[in-house]
């Protein structure tokens, strides 16, 4: 018989910044399982993520004005 096999998501949060026309590219997940990206915003936002007009900030672009 063989082994049951199972698929995990891991919710994955990308820094939507852009710097000199690029993507900032900085990424985060947690290590544990959470329902969704609601969830996950939630414990990013303690390590200084945030979001702001749609978009997800790492640290070091939570502070800047947006950019339209």
């Amino acid at each position: 018989r063989a082994d049951p096999m199972s698929a995990g998501v891991v919710h994955t949060i990308r820094c939507d910044a852009d710097v000199d026309g690029e993507q900032c590219g900085a990424e985060r997940f947690w290590p544990v399982t959470v329902a969704h990206h609601r969830e996950l915003r939630a414990h990013l936002r303690e390590q200084g993520w945030r979001r702001r007009a749609g978009r997800d900030l790492c640290p070091d672009h939570a502070t800047e004005e947006p950019t339209q």
